[in-house]
């Protein structure tokens, strides 16, 4: 008897059902994706092997603190900008993933806390107590299927609030960001 409810597609074979099931996964291992990028920016370890985890060779980045464009340089450029805070915590929801072959639109909402160094660490007089800067974000891009699995070929992010004190070359509001610029070297 054929499946009903399962499948989106007019195959109610074993051949729609293998389809739907690789969707399912292509679909789960890039929402993977997503959530290494967004630990694996908390847990501050950035090398070319972690590039290589994330982004495909011709990957292009555009975020309010600056863009960068190929696999090259990428860990330095993501060390530069993340080591502005003394700790990270980044959250990732609402992932949406559009498939297409071995293509993939993806999108999600991000909420992050950044806390910034010691006051006294910067030669800073001010109140005791952690010095955050928060945001709340949308990240869109384009996702594609290498040898290794899933990577990031496009990922851009739009700061849509933010609170607290941004780090120095942080735009302070949404009003001061654009996911058009084009790829630069911080």
């Amino acid at each position: 008897m054929p499946r009903t409810g399962t499948n989106t597609g007019t195959d109610t074979g074993t051949g729609g059902l293998n389809g739907g099931i690789a969707r399912l996964t292509d679909r789960a291992e890039i929402i993977d994706l997503i959530a290494h990028y967004n630990r694996s920016l908390d847990e501050r370890r950035f090398d070319d092997a972690w590039a290589r985890s994330v982004f495909a060779e011709d990957a292009v980045v555009a975020f309010p603190v600056g863009g960068h464009a190929g696999l090259p340089g990428l860990a330095d450029f993501t060390a530069r900008f993340m080591g502005r805070w003394e700790r990270t915590h980044h959250h990732a929801t609402d992932h949406l993933v559009r498939l297409d072959g071995d293509r993939a639109a993806v999108g999600w909402n991000m909420l992050a806390t950044h806390v910034h160094p010691p006051r006294a660490a910067r030669g800073e007089a001010g109140a005791a107590g952690p010095d955050l800067f928060q945001l709340g974000a949308v990240l869109d891009g384009t996702a594609v299927r290498a040898p290794g699995g899933w990577r990031f070929e496009r990922l851009a992010l739009r700061v849509v609030w933010t609170s607290g004190r941004p780090a120095q070359g942080v735009p302070a509001s949404p009003t001061d960001t654009t996911t058009d610029s084009q790829p630069q070297e911080d």
